[in-house]
């Protein structure tokens, strides 16, 4: 009973520090997982909108890197690290993610994944930001995760 108690409470922390964002693309689910598959394509809207991308380096392969170098909105230059973990085309796309010079992201590695569903008129979007460091590390994902989903989705109505 006592390690039930245990497990139950070891999720709801967990889920304290996960995110879910559902979103409705107007593009077919094969265009949108390009979108987050094809380094060219990525580079054109990654990020959040107040957010200048650096370089962006995406090999796309299980195993492959995922290397975001930035300059946030106070003008501070940041990068994030990541590593493909499961790639499934026009399905899923599921990778690590953590920032390197920032104390609560030491020895911490959080997990993305993006799920694609059809959708009439376009593509069901499901993103989850899951082992995140702390309430505000979430609370911050989830905005950036947000605004930067704004612009995957103003990159297909153009």
């Amino acid at each position: 009973m006592r390690k039930q108690r245990e497990n139950k409470s070891n999720t709801k922390a967990a889920d304290k520090l996960s995110l879910e964002i559902r979103r409705f693309i107007k593009a077919p689910r094969d265009r949108v997982y390009a979108a987050w598959t094809d380094p060219e394509q990525l580079k054109q809207w990654f990020g959040p909108e107040d957010v200048q991308t650096r370089e962006l380096l995406a090999e796309v392969r299980v195993g492959g890197e995922l290397r975001w170098d930035l300059t946030n909105s106070e003008g501070e230059e940041l990068t994030m690290r990541g590593e493909y973990r499961d790639l499934q085309p026009g399905k899923k796309v599921v990778f690590t993610w953590q920032w390197e010079d920032d104390e609560d992201w030491e020895n911490h590695t959080s997990v993305v994944t993006v799920e694609f569903e059809d959708r009439e008129g376009g593509t069901e979007l499901r993103l989850v930001h899951e082992r995140l460091p702390n309430e505000a590390s979430r609370d911050g994902h989830t905005r950036g995760w947000n605004s930067a989903l704004n612009k995957l989705a103003s990159f297909f109505s153009r």
